[in-house]
């Protein structure tokens, strides 16, 4: 599932993919995919997405990209589209399979949206109201941003979660960024230690930062979840494995409906 490091690397490769292009042409297999606006339902589908699409990239090249938390803004000109990847959406080259929208340049490479469960979309906009709805309903962004204050009687990793408190963090960040910070996920934010609270900035942004050099160097990007892919996280998905820093066998709990993953010996209530 992408999070921030993933959406960063899908802005970094779009901007390198279309450097002194433009869009040639379009293509839309599943207009769903195209929305009024940024919505997980494909209920939402724009009622002439295509044409709407079109307008976009074919009349300006492509510009610069935005990035807040999960979401993405791509500017062409006075127009923009803003992107939203969903729980299973990326940006690739050919080759990918569930492609929703594929744009050709003018050198005959193409890009494609693949989104095997349809929860990412493509909203054409404008540069002005895009650069709003990049932001709309969410808090600052985990790796532009100070991590702002974490109070209330939820579990500090539920609120590393919410995305109108800190925006790009999901369930694997926030649980590797814990487990670096020796924090117990289930730790109430109004619980935590001054050195608890000073050690979670870094241990966060360390965790972003990792994720983001695993992809040095690659072209397109596979997601952990995908099958046989290499999980390189120390303790996602490891349960009962020993914990890289102690040796304790990582445990696992559910948390707001998500499995978390914690090290007893590193992260004690």
């Amino acid at each position: 599932m992408p999070e921030l490091p993933e959406v960063e690397f899908c802005r970094r490769s779009l901007l390198r993919w279309t450097a002194g292009r433009r869009v040639v042409g379009v293509d839309v297999p599943d207009p769903r995919s195209v929305r009024q606006s940024r919505s997980d339902r494909p209920s939402a589908a724009h009622p002439d997405g295509v044409a709407a699409l079109g307008r976009v990239v074919l009349s300006t090249p492509p510009g610069k990209i935005l990035r807040h938390g999960k979401r993405l803004l791509w500017r062409f000109g006075d127009a923009a589209l803003l992107l939203h990847l969903g729980m299973t959406g990326k940006w690739a080259r050919p080759g990918e399979r569930y492609v929703k929208v594929r744009l050709t340049l003018d050198d005959g490479a193409a890009l494609a949206f693949c989104d095997p469960r349809l929860l990412g979309g493509v909203v054409p906009t404008t540069w002005a109201a895009g650069r709003a709805a990049l932001v709309d309903g969410l808090g600052p962004d985990a790796w532009n941003d100070p991590l702002p204050e974490l109070n209330g009687a939820r579990a500090v990793k539920v609120a590393l979660m919410d995305q109108s408190l800190v925006a790009g963090v999901g369930n694997v960040q926030a649980m590797e960024a814990l487990w670096r910070a020796h924090i117990h996920p289930a730790t109430p934010c109004d619980a935590l230690t001054a050195a608890q609270r000073a050690r979670l900035p870094g241990a966060l942004r360390e965790q972003l930062a990792f994720t983001l050099a695993l992809f040095d160097g690659a072209e397109d990007i596979v997601y952990v979840e995908e099958d046989r892919t290499a999980n390189p996280f120390p303790i996602y998905r490891r349960e009962g494995t020993p914990c890289p820093a102690c040796g304790a066998p990582i445990a696992r709990m559910i948390q707001a409906g998500r499995s978390t993953y914690w090290c007893p010996g590193c992260q004690r209530a």
